[in-house]
């Protein structure tokens, strides 16, 4: 089983076949088949290869989780796009949203820090210069 399935669901859910891929590489066939089954590791130019031509990030591309695609329709026009989602167990969003409250408690926290520095310095230029 592939480390990252998202290279081949995302290969599969766009209608291209491994030999196309492979000749946009760079590479053969059989080494790209590799890439996909997890026998060949993934270099920096693939993974920002494949991204471009997926149109997707890093973390979408390379998420151990299998995307689904849903299809969007633009309110202008009837232009149609795909735009990818992941399932993620409730348990890992949960610490997600842990981790993302305590950095964002602990950005607000810097920023006062912060502010009263900057009032302090201003305070101290202040009275320095007998304003």
């Amino acid at each position: 089983m592939s480390k990252f399935p998202n290279i081949r669901a995302l290969r599969i859910q766009n209608g291209y076949k491994q030999e196309f891929i492979a000749d946009l590489l760079g590479i053969s066939q059989p080494e790209y088949s590799k890439i996909e089954g997890g026998m060949r590791r993934i270099d920096a130019f693939t993974i920002n290869e494949l991204c471009k031509l997926y149109d997707v990030k890093v973390d979408v591309l390379m998420r151990s989780a299998p995307v689904q695609v849903i299809t969007e329709v633009s309110a202008v026009g009837d232009q149609r796009r795909a735009v990818y989602a992941a399932t993620m167990p409730p348990d890992l969003l949960g610490k997600i949203m842990d981790n993302y409250s305590a950095l964002m408690e602990n950005y607000l926290k810097q920023q006062q820090t912060t502010e009263r520095i900057l009032e302090h310095l201003m305070g101290n230029a202040g009275i320095a210069r007998g304003v």
